[in-house]
């Protein structure tokens, strides 16, 4: 499993409570220990790969907590996005490249909404704009595996660089 920062903001039970019936709904077991652990938090440089054309993989920078600053705050998150991810979702993370991981709240699919749905379609708001992940939390965390980019460069080597003289030329002079 993918190692998380914990936020260093404690996990507020009334306040998540509070969010939940304003919901009208119970949040998966799963999802809710998670936050009551780490309350949000940062993953360790991550990947998650999908069965998809389109996106293939995405990287989770900061999972949503409860009773946080705006930016990374569940509820402010679900204000700002509730009129532009499709109904019955929730943001639940960010991932890199501005889309957000969405929680459904009747099946506890877990979802990858690609905001650039919206530029091709304002009107857009059916599950089109949504890739499937997992189909439950716990296995949204198992998909996620520690990614470092210098891994990719391991079987490559540098074998000869071309550089065009002129620009080398130049490159000497702003030395001297």
């Amino acid at each position: 499993m993918i190692n998380i920062k914990p936020s260093n903001v404690k996990f507020n039970e009334r306040e998540f409570n509070n969010f939940q019936k304003e919901l009208g709904v119970n949040l998966p077991k799963e999802y809710i220990k998670f936050l009551e652990k780490n309350n949000g938090g940062i993953p360790e440089s991550n990947i998650v790969l999908l069965q998809n054309k389109e996106i293939k993989s995405f990287s989770v920078t900061d999972f949503f907590g409860v009773n946080k600053m705006n930016i990374n705050d569940l509820k402010s998150q679900y204000i700002i996005y509730k009129e532009r991810i499709p109904s019955g979702n929730i943001p639940i993370c960010r991932v890199e490249g501005g889309n957000i991981v969405c929680l459904n709240i009747d099946n506890g699919l877990i979802s990858l909404w690609d905001h650039d749905t919206e530029l091709m379609n304002e009107n857009l708001l059916s599950t089109n704009s949504l890739i499937e992940v997992a189909v439950n939390f716990e296995e949204f965390l198992g998909l996620m595996k520690p990614y470092h980019h210098e891994d990719d460069l391991d079987d490559y080597k540098v074998e000869e660089v071309w550089i065009d003289p002129d620009f080398l030329k130049e490159l000497k002079n702003d030395l001297n």
